[in-house]
């Protein structure tokens, strides 16, 4: 990975509108609030366990991971669909690799900075928690530069809402 595959990004709180984009990857169906910590754990290990980086190496965009909420069976507490990999555009993805698209549209945005898991934990519930009006369409992570950065471990939370 050359220095031409990483990419920054300024931390946006509050509203963005973002375009469509495919995520491939890792993935599995999350089944419900009981056993959904398990199983999210379960799935970052396979992704570190299968080297996905590597694996999509000629077709990723850059070195962000991103962490896909998708299909929705309802709202949180019911089965989603959760992918964890990397923006690829537009071509074929290895076979037992899972691509999911992102929907493009407004999105709050969120910061999750400080000791992980808990900060993202913690974010999470207070969008649980929240009046926010979900699309419960896509949602997404963003594990950027920032992530890695030592102190910072920041994780870009970015929810779908109807505006």
């Amino acid at each position: 990975m050359g220095a031409e595959k990483i990419q920054s990004y300024d931390v946006k709180a509050g509203l963005e509108e973002i375009p469509t984009f495919d995520v491939a990857g890792v993935s599995a169906k999350i089944t419900g609030p009981e056993s959904a910590a398990e199983e999210i754990n379960a799935l970052w290990q396979s992704f570190f366990e299968q080297n996905i980086g590597q694996a999509l190496e000629e077709m990723r965009m850059d070195d962000v991971i991103y962490a896909l909420y998708s299909d929705y069976e309802g709202d949180h507490t019911k089965p989603y669909r959760l992918t964890i990999g990397y923006k690829v555009e537009g071509k074929a993805i290895p076979e037992g690799y899972h691509m999911a698209k992102a929907t493009g549209g407004d999105y709050a945005m969120l910061a999750a900075q400080g000791q992980q898991p808990q900060s993202l934990i913690e974010t999470w519930e207070a969008v649980w928690q929240s009046d926010l009006d979900r699309t419960y369409d896509t949602d997404f992570e963003v594990y950027g530069p920032r992530f890695f950065e030592e102190g910072m471990h920041e994780i870009l939370v970015c929810i779908g809402v109807n505006i």
